[in-house]
């Protein structure tokens, strides 16, 4: 906040003016002990001492000032000054007050005066206190003087003892009147400035989001155009599935294959197994031997099993065996049956089609489907423990991504055959 009074001084013939900061003002600005310092000094301006600003602190609400107008005992004559003060930005200051009158006298003995700052808020800002001194036989001559201040505010409650000694009750009403009124203001546009950033972040993050979907989506539609699969040849050895665009199911082929699933649901689980569909993939029981239980469902059961081959001198392979258990309903068993038919005629990379089936097995009565092993294992377990070993043994999103990816591809194949895959979880995938 700049302070600027200047002082409009006459010829002061017979009188010696003064003023000046006393020692106690110059300790509170520049906090020098034992110092005056003279800005008027027996009528001889000092021209270093108005160069430089005066910086007033935001802890001093006023800067005190000296002053007298020493004269012989002969003269009987006086020196008067007038004053006004204004302030360039009264949102932050209002027009300096002094504690003398606007007209008057200048005393002859040493008196004191002040300027009062009353800040509304914190800043600084520019202001004046104009004097003019004259006396009655010379009051058109005058020296005009420019004196600096840089006053800092801050927005803070002035005791009402310190307001009294500038203000009378009213104006100290009016003030803080004024004040408090300016604080609501700051508070409201605050509020309103917080409010409009926020919004526009809200719409520059809308933007991004909506124009990085708008771009992934028209990448996906130039994908999917220039990449199309030519009906009934399935790349398996891609590394990412080509999903059709739209999944109408009157688009696909008519695959031979399909009329596997025209059974008479009606039949027994003898009935079935005894028709020539399934005499083509029926496995003897001897050449499967069957190992501990991996999982158990409400319905089923998977047993960890090996395959003999008699063809290789009586060779063993891993396998896996699916079963069902007492809670099994007819038409349950004779949906796994025909599951087990229809899968058993699709061929493709990521789906693990069953080998054949036992008619019976040494540890239940009902039918066991026999699939390939993998090393391994059941996809739910595998993540199970990755996730409780060690740090350097986690998946990586990498590997997670390629799993999802194969998944989809599986479905994808089945899709096209018209086919729909209604339990697809980790407990079913390998």
């Amino acid at each position: 906040m700049n302070v600027c009074l200047i002082i409009l001084l006459i010829n002061l013939s017979n009188a010696q003016f003064n003023l000046y900061l006393d020692s106690i003002a110059v300790e509170q600005l520049f906090e020098l002990k034992g110092y005056q310092f003279h800005f008027i000094d027996e009528n001889q301006i000092r021209q270093a001492a108005l160069e430089t600003p005066l910086l007033v602190s935001a802890d001093m609400h006023f800067v005190e000032f000296t002053w007298n107008a020493h004269s012989s005992k002969i003269d009987t004559s006086h020196i008067y000054y007038q004053y006004n003060t204004s302030s360039s930005n009264e949102q932050i200051l209002l027009q300096p007050v002094l504690n003398i009158n606007e007209k008057g006298i200048v005393p002859r003995e040493v008196s004191t005066f002040a300027i009062f700052f009353p800040c509304l808020t914190t800043n600084r800002v520019n202001a004046s206190v104009i004097f003019r001194f004259y006396n009655s036989t010379a009051n058109d001559i005058s020296t005009n003087i420019n004196m600096k201040f840089l006053k800092y505010c801050r927005d803070e409650t002035i005791n009402n003892s310190l307001l009294a000694q500038f203000y009378n009750s009213d104006q100290i009403n009016s003030y803080l009147l004024i004040k408090e009124s300016r604080s609501r203001d700051l508070f409201s546009i605050s509020i309103a400035t917080v409010f409009a950033y926020s919004l526009i972040i809200a719409v520059a993050v809308f933007l991004i989001v909506f124009c990085t979907a708008i771009t992934l989506f028209c990448l996906y539609r130039l994908t999917t155009e220039n990449k199309k699969i030519p009906n009934g040849v399935i790349d398996n050895y891609q590394d990412h599935p080509e999903l059709p665009v739209s999944f109408d199911m009157t688009t696909f082929e008519d695959v031979s294959l399909y009329s596997c699933t025209q059974y008479d649901f009606s039949k027994t689980a003898d009935e079935l197994l005894a028709s020539t569909t399934f005499a083509d993939c029926t496995i003897d029981e001897d050449r499967v031997t069957l190992h501990e239980i991996i999982m158990e469902g409400k319905f089923g059961r998977l047993f960890h099993c090996s395959l003999s081959d008699p063809s290789t001198n009586n060779s063993t392979q891993n396998i896996y065996g699916k079963t069902v258990n007492s809670s099994v309903t007819p038409i349950q068993l004779n949906q796994m049956l025909h599951d087990c038919c229809l899968f058993a005629t699709l061929k493709h990379s990521t789906i693990n089609s069953p080998l054949g089936i036992v008619y019976k097995n040494e540890l239940s009565p009902y039918p066991l489907i026999v699939y390939p092993y993998s090393n391994k294992g059941i996809l739910k377990r595998f993540i199970i423990q990755n996730r409780t070993s060690a740090r350097e043994q986690l998946l990586s999103t990498q590997e997670l991504v390629y799993m999802a990816i194969h998944i989809a591809k599986g479905l994808h194949f089945l899709h096209r055959r018209k086919m729909l895959m209604k339990d697809i979880g980790t407990r079913n995938c390998l």
